[in-house]
């Protein structure tokens, strides 16, 4: 992978963890959410303007797309109501290259290397140590936090493929991720408008900055991989942007101030270590 690549998805890496951050301690998270899928809408819309349109072929993909985002938003959402910050995001973000193998070998007879198998062997046992994290006998993952960490780690599996494909098809990655973006605030507000009936406008005007700070940094860091996915092979991109799992790690014991453990450090040291060895 070129340097310039390599520095690139890093940034983008060290971004998204700095947005989910964000959102975990940012007030009504459904609300949020909400405001920074339109305020991204709203950044994206001269970029379409200007920008020549994508290749017709790419079409479908947008539209599938915008299905996916929605639903990682949505299983977003729930996993952080459920969950800590260092909990949920290393195993939202670890599972995914992780369901990627697992999806490649049983969808497309795909063969795993005895290091692939090492990777996917390390990221389980990670998985089942935040799964049985316990403290004075209480459990510190539900069995909600776990599903919905599990069901965000799909969709990140889901739209890296579909967007990454996208790209390629598009001619113009910049033009596919203007239109992705500019699709991305149309359905999960509408969603949020009908879950906060009578309540959303006066939260939104109360959480609309760091709304639109969150829709900076996660346009400008997902905007840096589908570019990387168009420049790269996307299993390999794919995977370097999970490192954000050690970014989160900070981020959780310095600046939230969440519970750190030696355990936790451990876990999320056998997470990093799978998703290298998955790298290849």
């Amino acid at each position: 992978m070129a340097p310039t690549i390599l520095g690139a998805v890093l940034l983008a890496a060290f971004l998204h963890a700095v947005w989910n951050a964000m959102i975990k301690v940012s007030g009504d998270r459904l609300v949020i959410m909400a405001v920074t899928a339109f305020a991204t809408s709203l950044l994206a819309l001269p970029f379409v303007l200007l920008l020549p349109a994508p290749a017709r072929e790419s079409w479908p993909l947008l539209v599938l797309s915008l299905c996916i985002h929605t639903t990682y938003m949505l299983m977003l959402v729930r996993a952080y109501g459920h969950g800590e910050f260092v909990q949920i995001y290393p195993l939202a973000r670890g599972s995914a290259p992780l369901l990627t193998a697992f999806l490649g070998f049983l969808l497309l007879g795909e063969s795993l290397t005895a290091r692939e198998i090492a990777g996917v062997g390390l990221i389980i046992a990670s998985i089942l140590g935040f799964a049985a994290e316990r403290v004075g006998g209480i459990r510190q993952l539900s069995q909600a936090a776990l599903a919905y960490s599990l069901l965000t780690g799909l969709c990140i599996t889901a739209y890296s493929l579909v967007d990454g494909q996208g790209a390629r098809l598009a001619a113009n990655s910049h033009s596919y991720t203007a239109w992705m973006f500019l699709l991305h605030g149309t359905l999960f507000p509408l969603i949020a408008v009908f879950r906060r009936r009578g309540r959303f406008m006066a939260t939104a005007g109360a959480v609309w900055k760091p709304g639109i700070a969150v829709a900076l940094i996660s346009a400008l860091a997902y905007w840096i991989v589908i570019w990387a996915f168009s420049q790269e092979r996307i299993a390999p991109v794919a995977v370097l942007r999970e490192t954000s799992v050690a970014f989160a790690a900070l981020i959780s014991a310095f600046l939230i101030k969440e519970k750190f453990s030696a355990q936790r450090a451990v876990l999320i040291l056998l997470i990093i270590a799978g998703i290298v060895l998955l790298a290849g």
